[in-house]
């Protein structure tokens, strides 16, 4: 589910990136790259998936609008939801055993949306523009702004509804740094995919730097799903924004792809939660780098990341 307050988000920059490569130094320090280097020898650690990926069935069971069709919205939209799905599978690696859906109810007016929310969960709130039910793999959302407001609505619970069919066991966290990473992604005409930056987050992670206010990693990876909601339910702009800030800057970078990635295949084979001494024994140089790198990168101008 999304509140208003968060539904606003902000753009990060990315790079291109295709097979991840790994490799030690002269010293025996651990590298990643997109390039294999030509002195060293290394190991391509790109993720594999099954041999047949099941398709993405997108149905569209209620719809009071459309997006702009001149703009190619509607269409790109949808394409942007199967393209998500695309990621999870290659770039992590996640295999998909049953289902592979997203179930679409569109309101043009928010007292049907949350009448749908009262007749599935038996409530509703005035505050959410979307929401999604992962028993039903079902996402709905109210027209509630303008038509890139309500794209990317769509787009963030639609990641949520995928996840949850891939790796149920995520922590919060994860679930919704990964939807509002993604809920920005555009297929260009090229075929390539933009995921943009969220400038509320990103202003708010500067303010944050400025007053020395920036929660460590350390105390943010180690809240618990109940606590993480609990701040979120306070209306705290913490939990949403540190979980963007967390999840851009892992994608921003290879080592921070394939932290990902093993964090969500262990998630998919185990059920069990990462734990602060799993990610320091996953992440070269531990948690110590992990913050450094983290600040350096909140510190720096954030691109769009090309795939």
């Amino acid at each position: 589910m999304r509140l208003f307050l968060c539904m606003v988000t902000l753009a990060t920059s990315l790079v291109a990136y295709g097979d991840i490569y790994q490799w030690r130094d002269d010293n025996g320090k651990l590298h990643f790259g997109d390039r294999p280097p030509e002195q060293s020898t290394s190991e391509k650690i790109t993720p594999k998936t099954s041999p047949a990926i099941q398709e993405l069935d997108i149905t569209v069971l209620h719809q009071d609008f459309t997006l702009p069709d001149a703009d190619g919205l509607h269409d790109g939209t949808l394409q942007a939801i199967r393209s998500i799905y695309r990621r999870y599978r290659s770039d992590f690696g996640l295999d998909l055993h049953g289902t592979a859906e997203v179930n679409l109810y569109l309101f043009k007016r928010q007292a049907d949306f949350r009448q749908w929310m009262v007749d599935r969960i038996g409530t509703s709130n005035p505050n959410y523009a979307g929401v999604f039910i992962p028993a039903s793999n079902e996402v709905a959302v109210w027209r509630w702004g303008n038509d890139q407001q309500v794209a990317q609505t769509i787009l963030h619970e639609s990641s949520h509804v995928l996840l949850y069919q891939l790796s149920p066991a995520s922590p919060v966290w994860l679930h919704e740094g990964l939807a509002q990473y993604f809920q920005t992604l555009e297929v260009q005409p090229d075929g390539r995919l933009k995921v943009g930056t969220l400038p509320d987050a990103q202003a708010r992670i500067q303010q944050w730097i400025d007053e020395g206010r920036l929660i460590t990693l350390r105390q943010y990876l180690s809240l618990d799903d109940a606590q993480w909601r609990r701040m979120a339910h306070q209306l705290d702009a913490i939990p949403y924004t540190v979980a963007w800030a967390t999840t851009a800057f892992l994608m921003s970078k290879p080592v921070g792809r394939s932290t990902l990635r093993k964090l969500l295949q262990e998630l998919e084979k185990t059920d069990r939660r990462p734990t602060l001494r799993r990610i320091d024994q996953i992440y070269p140089g531990g948690l110590t780098r992990l913050e450094y790198d983290f600040f350096r990168w909140a510190q720096s101008d954030m691109a769009p990341h090309w795939y």
